[in-house]
């Protein structure tokens, strides 16, 4: 153990707060002092609790195997949930700091008590609050799916201080230098760091022209420095500086599965729509070169999007000749989300220059396109110094402001949680359409009398269910589930009333503190259509039922023994444009509306004797009445195994 010790000599320590495993002796370094700790423990057979790296009762060559490996690799920090994480530090003559903790709904009222609690004391630790945050980001948990690092600096001075925390710089520009170094070069988890500073110049400060080259210093480009002349002005950075960090706060995962083709064969997956014509003309691809020996695609590029799985992808799986490459972290260019159904792959054909595609690739076979919500590690510096004076309280004000907007972006658009159970809602814009359809296709058959006439709609901005309330949702929120065909539960529930739906919908709105509905007819369509993206396919989202549906040729016309009989999992086929599943089929879907003529006016009140619209067909439905614009109604008591709901806010 002497000469493991000796020879642990020539390393390197790693540098770490002291609550950090390995750090024995607690100086804030992991090193040979430390082993040398734990070998005192051994030979004379005592035992410290922080020595026991692996927690078995006992010191023994494995802890020193554990602390050897942080010194030559690091700490393994262990990761922490999907989030934004966020830790602050009023600066002045010491840092009051709040550590890196997670931001949500439930801890936002401590950031804010924080910020409300921090005081102005003369001086300014300037770079040595920058340096200490650096340092606290190196050291944090790992958020899963970590996007972000950042740091963001308010100041209204230059720095007073900070060269009597530290002796390793002799003037204010050697310690302003080796921050700018530190910030264009260091990575946390992979990921660069993004320095923000705002400053607001107090009029005792007469070197302007050291002000400003601070924050320049202080920040990860010219373009993250701001100078302005009030803390209005930097409440309004502030806000801007949220909307940068999060703006793309979502990722996604791809799953390509193809058959295995020889070494060489350059390979491209479109991800927006071509065809044979255009395919030289997509804007959103993934391209390489296949290594038949390694099982992998390499040498990738990736057009109209940035991910992070590398220019060369491994095999995540081999099944007889397909191969599986999975590709994280993707997004768009153009913000959108990837469409399974216009993913296609092409193979070079190198002697006549052009892109031939694979007839054996199938959009269908391939698994969902997974949306990842990524993290973020930000921590905020506050000058707290005196001169503030008039100013600080607002400064705090506007620090809230920031940590609330972050927080709001802390949370999945349109997701909602009750006892468990997850939903979304989708937005839609909202828009003037034609609803119904016109006299020659119902003089052709093609449509129902009912659809007419056609009426020119004008809705305001809602949100829609991104899929049917399934029997999951319904059992959170009502302690039972009324579906006769069950097994699943992300099945839609069904044998449901209008009046039951009611009283579902109030007591979700009681949980949640929301004003859920039932869409009106007109909503229901419109969503349906696609909204303004609606392409006007006959079916939502396509003219072909099978991609879009659950209705009689699969579900029932396939015989009660059939395992397809019956309802199916929400979103088990293509959404439409607004990314909504299932408004074909399925089941009936609840709407608010009496059944009546269009243009005729709603009744103030509804009861027994009137009937209410259902929209969308079932399961057992014909094409015809699976169409957008079909109609349908029911007495609002009716329970049957083909009539569920859709949520609208």
């Amino acid at each position: 153990m002497i000469l493991l010790s000796v020879a642990m000599a020539f390393a390197g320590p790693y540098r770490a707060s002291s609550n950090i495993e390995g750090d024995v002796n607690a100086d804030g370094e992991v090193n040979i002092a430390d082993i040398n700790v734990l070998i005192d423990h051994i030979m004379k057979s005592t035992y410290d609790v922080k020595g026991d790296m692996n927690h078995d009762g006992e010191i023994n060559i494995a802890d020193i195997n554990f602390v050897i490996d942080i010194i030559l690799n690091g700490p393994v920090n262990p990761i922490v949930d999907t989030g934004i994480y966020m830790g602050i530090t009023g600066y002045n003559q010491t840092l009051i700091t709040k550590e890196l903790t997670n931001l949500d709904s439930t801890t936002v009222a401590g950031f804010n008590s924080f910020v409300d609690g921090l005081t102005s004391q003369p001086g300014r630790l300037l770079y040595y609050s920058v340096d200490k945050a650096l340092d606290a980001l190196n050291t944090a948990m790992r958020p899963a799916h970590l996007q972000n690092v950042a740091v963001v600096t308010f100041t209204q001075g230059l720095d007073q201080g900070s060269l009597m925390m530290t002796d390793k710089y002799d003037t204010d520009a050697e310690y302003a230098q080796a921050l700018q170094a530190r910030i264009a070069d260091e990575h946390v988890y992979g990921r660069p760091i993004k320095a923000y500073t705002v400053g607001l110049m107090n009029e005792n400060v007469k070197d302007a022209n050291k002000f400003r080259s601070n924050l320049y210093a202080l920040s990860s480009d010219s373009t993250k420095a701001v100078e302005v002349n009030s803390v209005a002005e930097a409440n309004v950075q502030f806000q801007a500086i949220a909307d940068d960090l999060v703006s793309r706060n979502m990722s996604e995962t791809l799953t390509l599965m193809f058959p295995g083709v020889g070494t060489g064969t350059r390979i491209r997956f479109t991800l927006d729509e071509v065809n044979d014509a255009t395919v030289d003309d997509s804007q959103v691809y993934i391209e390489g070169v296949f290594s038949l020996k390694t099982r992998s695609l390499t040498n990738i590029t990736y057009h109209g999007m940035t991910c992070t799985s590398g220019d060369s992808v491994a095999a995540s799986s081999v099944e007889g000749v397909f191969v599986s490459l999975v590709f994280e972290g993707i997004q768009l260019d153009s913000e959108e989300r990837i469409e399974k159904k216009n993913i296609q792959e092409w193979y070079w054909i190198e002697d006549q220059q052009e892109w031939e595609h694979s007839t054996e690739f199938s959009a269908d076979r391939l698994p969902d396109v997974e949306s990842t919500y990524s993290s973020a590690l930000v921590m905020l510096l506050l000058d707290c110094s005196s001169v503030m004076d008039e100013n600080f309280g607002e400064l705090k004000t506007a620090a809230n402001s920031f940590i609330e907007r972050m927080q709001n972006y802390n949370t999945i658009p349109g997701m909602y949680t009750v006892n468990g159970v997850s939903f979304k809602m989708v937005s839609v814009e909202g828009g003037t359409f034609t609803m119904g359809v016109d006299s020659a296709m119902v003089d052709a058959g093609i449509a129902n009398a009912d659809e007419l006439p056609a009426v020119e709609v004008t809705l305001e901005p809602y949100s829609i269910g991104q899929t049917e309330v399934t029997q999951e949702l319904w059992q959170a929120v009502m302690g039972s589930n009324p579906s006769g065909f069950t097994g699943d539960p992300n099945r839609p529930v069904e044998q449901v009333s209008w009046a039951d739906c009611q009283e579902f919908i109030n007591r979700l709105n009681i949980l949640t503190g929301k004003n859920f509905r039932l869409p009106t007819e007109a909503e229901w369509e419109y969503a349906a259509r696609g909204g303004n993206k609606g392409s006007g396919s006959m079916y939502a989202g396509s003219d072909n039922i099978d991609d879009v549906a659950w209705y009689y040729g699969n579900s029932y016309a396939v015989g009660s023994d059939s395992p397809d009989y019956g309802t199916h999992a929400v979103g088990s086929k293509h959404s439409n444009e607004l990314g909504l599943y299932d408004m074909s089929g399925n089941v009936h879907e609840w709407c608010t509306d009496a059944y009546a003529p269009y243009g005729t006016e709603q009744p103030t009140s509804l009861d027994e004797s009137q009937r209410l619209v259902i929209r969308g067909g079932c399961w057992f439905s014909l094409p015809k009445d699976c169409r957008s614009t079909s109609r349908s109604s029911e007495a609002p008591d009716m329970r049957f195994y083909t009539i569920g709901l859709r949520l609208a806010l």
